[in-house]
């Protein structure tokens, strides 16, 4: 007697019949399963930790594909130093990895007025983003006393 059903599911021969939409959804369980776990931790864990830990695994979950994106930029950048410094090629505007990011290592807020108007929009932006957190927190503790 075979011992069909202590077999993993992706080693039975139902597993050839799966759609590959199916096939993910199994391979991503143990992950949103750990997901779930983090997510309803209770109040000691604040929801800003959890949001910034989702985003490191995300991170590493995507460093495969990441990475060979990252490859081909430097080689696509070494590429374009070698063409402008010693052939003289001028790249398209829309293709001019160098130029954008010098523009981006460039670029300063000369006008005070404008810096202090950034300054003021991102420290709105970090209270808001630290007062939805605090509600989340807050709303799931009152939940935690009144269902239990």
């Amino acid at each position: 007697m075979h011992k069909t059903w202590h077999k993993a599911f992706h080693k039975r021969k139902a597993w050839k019949t799966v759609s590959r939409p199916g096939k993910l959804v199994y391979y991503m369980q143990p992950l949103v399963e750990h997901y779930f776990d983090i997510w309803m931790q209770p109040m000691p864990f604040p929801t800003i930790i959890k949001f910034m830990y989702s985003c490191v695994v995300l991170f590493f979950i995507m460093l495969p594909i990441l990475y060979p994106l990252f490859v081909l930029m430097a080689y696509y950048g070494i590429f374009l130093y070698v063409g402008e410094e010693h052939f003289g090629l001028v790249p398209p505007p829309n293709w001019d990895l160098l130029g954008a990011a010098n523009h981006v290592w460039r670029t300063e807020v000369t006008n005070k007025k404008y810096l202090l108007f950034v300054t003021m929009y991102i420290d709105r932006y970090r209270v808001i983003l630290t007062a939805i957190s605090s509600t989340v927190d807050y709303m799931r503790m009152a939940l935690c006393f009144i269902f239990s």
